[in-house]
């Protein structure tokens, strides 16, 4: 079947269409800064989501990808990108705070060491490996034309549904007595950022024998930057530079607390959940969810918006958008799997993102048991699952290339 014109053009490389798309972003930055009299949170949000968005994509990061790449392939560039994220993250985050001798940050995603934590974790990390990858990755899949990234973040959103109406249940057994413990309270931030640097060196020692060979470099700068995928540790630099920069901008980066606010509403609306919640509204662990009284392009909102442009422009720029239909399989381990994304990404009160890189950028505890836990549920699925893999196609030929 002879396919439409205009996917005929996306998905053959086009650099100059994804930077006119990109520069979107900083025109609706400048829109809202406007309109809000100033650069705001709103501003920020369509910046952020979309730098996000490109990072996801041009790096292919995906946690799940990254285990399974080491265990099946002998290749350690995603993990190793995931490394360079934490490092980079931790080392601008806490530099920081040493430096200026701040103490603990206001919206910091220091988060409740309790015993739902480590269980939240695993079976997130069992989740994602059922639906081929995290929120991140399937959103980026949509951005990619990937249509099975539909019922999987449709699920998302039912777990999360599921989490918000059991909250009350979660705050009072778990998460209102627990510690939130931060490290910087024993180590200083330098003493912190000393520790979690020598631990994250020592792990790339031990993966380094495992790094992917250096790739050819291209015809040129604008191959390399839009249409060659970047190394893994390059864009989870990038990555690491955002959470930072988020940081300084007052408010975590990460997409849970946008899709928790999305589903508190829709559960409220329905009638599933009264309208007060506690420690949603007033926030915990940085995450706040309020209660939205109708849709309205808040920052929450507006993070989505600009993540989806930001990968969709670059799918664009790398001849990697192309529609991609899904079985009837395909759909009910998206389902599955996304179910248990969204429910543990809400019960741990974050998720890759937001909780583990985010929260070991400020030393916090939670972001290493949620990454630990995670990561054993990815490792223990992976072990149990027949499928061969978890990465998307790779980009479709022009038609007419040999």
């Amino acid at each position: 079947m002879t396919r439409p014109l205009f996917l005929k053009h996306l998905s053959t490389p086009r650099p100059a269409t994804a930077a006119a798309l990109l520069c979107l972003a900083p025109l609706g930055a400048w829109v809202f800064a406007v309109l809000d009299g100033g650069f705001g949170d709103r501003s920020w949000a369509v910046v952020a989501g979309a730098i996000f968005g490109v990072a996801l994509q041009r790096g292919e990061l995906s946690l799940v990808r990254a285990w399974r790449d080491l265990m099946a392939l002998k290749d350690a560039g995603q993990l190793l990108g995931f490394l360079a994220a934490l490092a980079v993250a931790a080392a601008l985050t806490l530099g920081a705070l040493a430096v200026t001798g701040g103490g603990r940050p206001e919206n910091a995603r220091i988060g409740p060491v309790d015993w739902l934590l480590p269980v939240a974790a695993f079976v997130f990390g069992v989740g994602s490996v059922i639906a081929r990858g995290g929120v991140m990755v399937h959103l980026r899949r949509l951005s990619e034309g990937s249509l099975v990234a539909i019922p999987a973040l449709a699920a998302v959103f039912l777990g999360f549904v599921i989490a918000i109406v059991h909250w009350p249940w979660t705050w009072a057994t778990a998460i209102a007595a627990a510690p939130t413990p931060w490290l910087p309270t024993w180590l200083g931030p330098a003493g912190t950022l000393a520790v979690q640097l020598a631990g994250l060196a020592g792990c790339a020692a031990l993966l380094w024998r495992y790094r992917p060979p250096a790739s050819d470099s291209g015809p040129g700068l604008v191959h390399r930057v839009f249409v060659q995928p970047w190394p893994a540790t390059a864009a989870g630099a990038l990555l690491g530079c955002l959470v930072a920069a988020s940081y300084a901008a007052g408010e975590p980066l990460g997409l849970i607390a946008e899709c928790a606010t999305i589903a508190r509403w829709l559960a409220t609306m329905i009638g599933l959940v009264p309208q007060e919640l506690p420690g949603l509204d007033a926030g915990v662990a940085g995450l706040k969810a309020p209660l939205l009284q109708g849709f309205a392009l808040t920052e929450h909102v507006l993070i989505l918006i600009g993540f989806v442009l930001g990968a969709f422009a670059c799918a664009v720029a790398s001849g990697r958008f192309t529609i991609e239909g899904f079985t009837r399989r395909d759909g009910l381990e998206m389902v599955l799997g996304g179910v248990m994304i969204g429910w543990g990404a809400m019960t741990a009160l974050g998720a890759v993102t937001g909780e583990a890189i985010a929260g070991v950028a400020v030393g916090a505890l939670s972001g290493w048991v949620f990454l630990v836990f995670t990561s054993l549920g990815i490792v223990v699925a992976l072990k149990l699952d027949p499928r061969s893999s978890v990465t998307a196609p790779e980009p479709t030929p022009p038609e007419g290339a040999s």
